[in-house]
């Protein structure tokens, strides 16, 4: 697996410094393209020319020679974030657009903020609670959404959430966990004890997962519902 990795890292890095390198070989490359051929040249004992057609070519060699020095550096960071594109982090200023709260009743939520670092539309990207409460006093996997990332953009996905409630109504008791609405009411509820701590992951289509861990709690002092990230 390493080695299959490995392979894919060079090929994507010798693709970006190549790309990129061709790309910008008529552009600010030409500026230092000519002098720079001309001087290894010169090196080899071959004399100045006047012609423009010949400078020209000396320029777009000598710019691409540059340019594979300069982006092959830049391409080893690009590859990087092309070989791990997720950066996940944890919030709990956001509320979920699905949360209708008023004075009577305030929603709170906790979420995970996903950000595709990388160049590549990442399709498919599934969200999953990997350590949800399930039937017979297990835990496993509960899918929460689905979603598309296109390059250098976020997304906010509501991982759990908690209602505080005024007087003669109770607030909650457990914090609930996103997921699919049920077809029927209260169907497909899920709900944890708080303090809990929760592995949330995000599984893109043909590429490794990402996964954050974070502690959920209740704040009685505030009436309301904070997280906090796990230390890796």
């Amino acid at each position: 697996m390493e080695c299959k990795q490995t392979r894919l890292f060079m090929r994507r890095w010798l693709w970006y410094t190549i790309h990129d390198a061709f790309a910008q070989t008529f552009g600010w490359l030409t500026l230092f393209g000519t002098s720079f051929g001309g001087l290894i040249l010169a090196k080899f004992g071959v004399p100045a020319t006047n012609d423009p057609l010949t400078n020209n070519v000396i320029g777009a060699c000598g710019g691409f020679v540059i340019g594979v020095g300069v982006y092959a550096i830049v391409g080893f960071f690009k590859t990087r974030r092309y070989m791990q594109p997720l950066v996940l982090s944890i919030t709990d200023d956001v509320r979920s657009p699905d949360l209708t709260f008023n004075d009577q009743f305030r929603g709170y939520s906790v979420a995970t903020i996903v950000k595709n670092r990388s160049d590549v539309y990442l399709k498919d990207c599934s969200a999953y609670v990997m350590n949800a409460p399930l039937y017979g006093g297990s835990t496993g996997p509960r899918f929460v959404e689905k979603f598309d990332l296109p390059p250098n953009s976020k997304k906010v996905v509501f991982v759990a959430y908690w209602f505080s409630r005024e007087l003669p109504n109770p607030d909650d008791k457990d914090i609930g966990l996103t997921g699919p609405v049920g077809a029927c009411f209260g169907g497909n509820v899920c709900r944890v004890p708080g303090p809990a701590i929760l592995l949330i992951r995000i599984q893109p289509q043909d590429l490794d997962g990402k996964d954050v861990c974070c502690r959920v709690w209740i704040d009685e002092s505030e009436r309301r519902l904070s997280a906090a990230p796990m230390p890796d």
